[in-house]
């Protein structure tokens, strides 16, 4: 990933970036769709920086369009972690599944800025954080795959097209 790709993803939420998401989209930030497979479990691909953008947007116009900005200042100031029904503007998306759910990465402020949410198109962000951050993400995957053991009653698999998943 570029760096200008960085700097426009900080300024468009206007938060600085959590170092670890910085590093790891360095390495891999440029997988398209679903292509080698689900890397995140139980199934999310990590988005590219187009997917990034865009789908931020849509959820933004989706869901925060005619929310009053006292309500939106007030979830604002919740701290990072805190689920929310609808999203949020300091909200980016990570990774999809393809089928409306998200893994996002709340910047909120707080002892957990930098955690990573999962959202669903039915739910929203109902939800408790998965991780507290993306390096603890990456640690949990990488230990799956290196020990085969399962993370949220899932077990990495390599599916017949030869790409990953998990079941």
């Amino acid at each position: 990933m570029r760096r200008a790709d960085l700097d426009f993803v900080s300024a468009l939420l206007n938060r600085p970036l959590p170092p670890d998401l910085v590093a790891w989209w360095r390495m891999s930030c440029g997988v398209t769709g679903h292509v080698g497979g689900r890397l995140i479990p139980p199934g999310y691909a990590p988005h590219d920086i187009d997917g990034v953008v865009d789908t931020r947007e849509s959820l933004l116009e989706t869901w925060m369009e005619g929310v009053p900005e006292d309500d939106i200042a007030a979830l604002l100031a919740q701290p990072a972690g805190t689920p929310v029904a609808g999203w949020l503007p300091v909200w980016l998306p990570v990774a999809g599944d393809g089928g409306g759910g998200e893994l996002f990465v709340d910047l909120r402020s707080g002892p957990l800025n930098g955690c990573v949410m999962r959202w669903d198109k039915v739910e929203t962000a109902e939800f408790d954080p998965l991780w507290p951050s993306v390096s603890a993400m990456l640690s949990d995957i990488a230990d799956a795959l290196e020990r085969g053991v399962e993370i949220d009653g899932v077990r990495a698999v390599v599916v017949e097209d030869r790409t990953l998943d998990w079941h």
